[in-house]
This record gives C-alpha cells, structure tokens and sequence, in this order.
C-alpha cells in the first residue's frame, strides 16, 4: 500500500517529465500539469517563468546575430571598396587616400561593434548607464559621413537638413545613431541610380522628427505594416539586405518612446519614414 501511494502520488511529476521531454524547441506554450495536487501548482508557475525567461534569452540571441551580420555589412563594404581602389590605382597619392579611407571604414567598424554591444544591453534590459541628452545634428552629420563611399559607389545624391541650433532628446547615443543610420541605409537600397534621399532632423512643436526621404518605388499603403517585421524584404530593393533594417529602427523606437510613421514623399513618388520623439524636457 505504501509503495501504491508514492507511485500515485508522484504521477504527476512522471507527466511532468513528460510533457517536457516532448516539448518542441522554441515552444511558448505554457506546461499545462492537468489534476496535479495543489502543492505543485507554484513549482509548475515557476518552470513556465523560467521557460518563457530561457525563450527571451535565446530570441534576444537570435536578434542580435542577425543585427550583427545587418549592421556591420556597410564598414566592410567600405573597407573593401577602399582597399580595391588602393590595389588598382597606380598613382600613389591617389593609392594612399584609398588606404586612408579603409582606415576609416575600419575604425568605424570597431565602434560599430561596440555600439551593437551598448543595443544589446538596452534591449535585455540591462545597460549601465542611465538615459543622456543628446544632440541629433551631429550624429546626422555622421551617418552621412560614415555612408559617403557606399553613397559615392551608388551615385545617389544624398542631402542633410538640419537647423543651426542642436536638436536635443534624452536617450541612448548608439540606439539613436543606428536608428537613423538604418533608415538612410534602407532608403538606399530602394532608390536607383540618380535617384535623391533626404535626412532631416528638427523639431515640430513638442516633438523632434527624424525623417528619411527618397525617391523610390515607394510601398503601397496596405504593405507598410509588413515592413518591420523581422527578415521582410520589399520586392523591388537590392538583394543585399537582410530585412532587419527597419526591425532594429522600431525596436530603437521604442526605447525612446517614439512612433514611426510611413508616409508618401512629397515628390510625387518615394516613401517618407517619419520617427517623431519627446522633446528632451517635456
């Protein structure tokens, strides 16, 4: 009888052990223990705490493995591009501004990398450092700076409008940065040759609007809400994309606080990507 009793009374933990065993990987389904005593009701909350905890970790894994290979193709590119002039180009002084400007790329990759690291942490949670004031004119002014050989090697004309004064919201440097860095990015894989993108930052009453404009095929209103979802590739862009572009832009969003809207260009053709963000102070 006693032997009758402990087996009985530990059924439950045998489908316990069960029904995790045939779980499939990457589930979220809540472990269900269906006339399980009251007592293994906590432990039973506790594992799908624990579970769904394992499942963010590994999704936030996942993310910024793909984030990596999105945001580290442009230095590369760069780098690449610069190093091939230098090899081909037989003037030396020509040869040795090649060089220079692959140094550049390099450099701007090794901060690319620690930005990523500084997302990564904002994202589980975890950064160490509070929110700073930061000023949009000159990050605007370094996306452009950073992107001018993949503009040059596109021949797109790209503009910068932004006023004298700074342009001041209260978050992270690094988010901020890629946020408007993928946009510019994204805008250039969607316009042709000879085609125009504008990056204008500024503030429109208690707001401060990032907005990125061109001249491309643009997308259909009923489509627009596709676009942030992670590895969506609009048809009619270049292949090189991995389609988490404008998945790390909303994601930046929302650290800040900010909305996105797509909207029409005002060129008769094209999209406006418009990130609207609290004032600093307001």
């Amino acid at each position: 009888l006693v032997g009758w009793a402990v087996r009985r009374g530990l059924r439950p933990l045998d489908r316990l052990a069960q029904g995790l065993a045939a779980r499939a990987p990457g589930s979220r389904e809540p472990v269900a223990l269906d006339a399980a005593p009251t007592e293994l009701y906590p432990v039973v909350h506790a594992l799908n705490t624990q579970l769904e905890r394992l499942e963010d970790a590994l999704e936030r894994e996942r993310r910024f493995s793909a984030d990596v290979a999105h945001e580290l193709r442009t230095p590369l590119t760069t780098s690449l591009i610069s190093v091939e002039g230098a090899m081909g180009n037989a003037d030396p002084a020509d040869a040795d501004a090649a060089l220079g400007q692959a140094q550049q790329a390099l450099s701007s990759l090794a901060r690319r990398v620690e930005q990523l690291l500084v997302l990564a942490r904002l994202e589980a949670g975890t950064a160490d450092r509070p929110r700073e004031m930061v000023d949009l004119v000159p990050l605007a002014g370094e996306v452009i700076e950073e992107m001018a050989p993949v503009i040059a090697e596109r021949r797109v004309e790209v503009s910068l409008e932004v006023p004298e004064a700074p342009v001041m919201v209260s978050g992270y440097a690094a988010g901020l940065l890629a946020l408007m860095r993928n946009l510019v990015d994204n805008a250039l894989r969607h316009v042709s040759e000879g085609g125009h993108v504008l990056l204008a930052v500024g503030y429109v009453g208690m707001a401060v609007l990032i907005e990125v404009t061109d001249d491309g095929p643009g997308i259909p209103p009923e489509r627009r809400d596709e676009v942030f979802a992670r590895f969506h590739r609009e048809p009619g862009g270049h292949n090189e994309g991995y389609g988490v572009g404008l998945s790390i832009v909303q994601r930046v969003a929302e650290l800040h606080g900010a909305t996105i809207e797509l909207l029409d260009a005002p060129w008769g053709r094209g999209l406006s990507v418009r990130v609207s963000l609290p004032r600093a102070g307001s």
